[in-house]
């Protein structure tokens, strides 16, 4: 709101962002190795019409500290100029930081290991996802054969393709930490078991 320019400093061995007041440092900033997940995402200003868009990219450490990026587009000014900057930022933070993890999840699924994206558990078997029930949620576990994985414009979908309505759960890109590796670890996952993805 402030039309103050910050700055952003994109290195491989560490992120670096002006997002605090001025009085003191105001920088937030986490070396490579402290980085954990990352979310994104637009929020629309609307009343009648869209009139304003919040850029939005945060980035959490293990010590669970958030380093914030946000920006403003009001009433179209600079619209295309500001998306271009947000969509060079998440794919800079995706290339600097979040490929190589996506690597290393993958190598840990090859030599049968078992871990967290988020609060999805990947297995030599398949995968495990929250399901939402009438009265609880309850884990179920998708068999790698039978796991059916989407990417939309805001969120992905993982769901049993033999029973879809029953079994299945969005993840927000915005909302949910670390969406895109999820995405990018399991479909990596299905393309090299060569399972249909329908």
């Amino acid at each position: 709101m402030d039309n103050y320019k910050r700055e952003l400093h994109l290195h491989p061995d560490f992120i670096k962002f002006e997002d605090k007041d001025l009085v003191n440092s105001g920088f937030t900033s986490f070396r490579t190795n402290e980085i954990k997940e990352f979310c994104y995402g637009i929020t629309l200003y609307q009343h009648y019409i869209v009139f304003g868009r919040e850029y939005q990219v945060l980035i959490r450490n293990f010590n669970d500290e958030i380093l914030k990026i946000k920006f403003t587009s009001y009433f179209g000014i600079k619209k295309s100029n500001v998306h271009e900057l947000y969509a060079e930022i998440i794919n800079s933070i995706w290339d600097l930081y979040f490929k190589e993890k996506t690597t290393e999840f993958i190598k840990d699924f090859e030599k049968g290991e078992s871990f967290y994206i988020g609060d999805v558990i990947i297995n030599p078997e398949g995968v495990i996802i929250t399901v939402s029930k009438i009265l609880k949620q309850e884990k179920k576990l998708i068999l790698w054969n039978d796991v059916g994985i989407r990417k939309y414009t805001t969120y992905i979908s993982i769901y049993s393709k033999e029973n879809p309505s029953d079994f299945n759960r969005g993840y927000s890109y915005q909302k949910d930490w670390n969406t895109f590796v999820l995405y990018s670890v399991i479909n990596t996952i299905i393309v090299n078991k060569n399972i249909k993805n329908d």
